[in-house]
């Protein structure tokens, strides 16, 4: 395994949630979050909010994947709905040794500094997690934080009440329809529809 480097944060200043990730995958890396069509996110934002410009492009008849400029609209029209709703993105990680994919297979992580947010966001009300994974590596990471920013975190955190079962298709043992009500139940507590 070779060291993996991911660049992507979306966080506008005036964002009232933050949802924090483990580490893109390897179709988001060089394009945008939850880029992998078998990840469910962007179907449970559209579901809650009613917004399918950012579903997933559909596969076109003789196999024909979408162009890069369809590929590029669909990337706009996220950030756009990102923006519109308050709504950042961003993974605890910043680099790691990572066998394609797959979160169990992260070793050796570099932690992506958190403690930005606080004076980026000001308006920031809910740090949430995407996974389980996404928060274990959150406590690993606010071992190393200064004792303020930690007392900061934790608040906007608060604690296990925000981790959301993960969009990815490989977490099997909930359904679509199940996941989506307990991501509509957090976001709307501070996000408007």
């Amino acid at each position: 395994m070779e060291r993996k480097f991911a660049d992507l944060k979306y966080i506008e200043p005036d964002a009232k949630v933050v949802i924090l990730g483990t580490f893109p995958s390897e179709a988001s890396r060089d394009t945008f979050f939850y880029h992998k069509s078998t990840n469910q996110f962007w179907k449970i934002m559209s579901k809650i909010f009613g917004d399918n410009s950012i579903k997933h492009l559909e596969t076109k008849k003789n196999d024909q994947k979408p162009t890069p400029n369809e590929n590029n609209q669909l990337i706009e029209n996220r950030k756009n709905f990102l923006k519109k709703h308050k709504i950042g993105l961003w993974d605890m990680i910043k680099s790691c040794y990572i066998d394609k994919s797959k979160d169990s297979s992260i070793k050796d992580p570099e932690y992506n500094n958190l403690t930005t947010l606080k004076t980026e966001c000001p308006q920031l009300e809910c740090i949430c997690f995407s996974s389980k994974k996404a928060f274990k590596y959150y406590k690993r990471y606010l071992k190393q934080v200064d004792e303020t920013y930690k007392n900061w975190l934790e608040k906007m955190s608060n604690g296990e009440e925000h981790i959301l079962p993960s969009p990815s298709s490989a977490y099997a043992r909930m359904g679509s329809k199940d996941k989506r009500k307990k991501w509509q139940k957090l976001l709307t507590q501070y996000v408007k529809k």
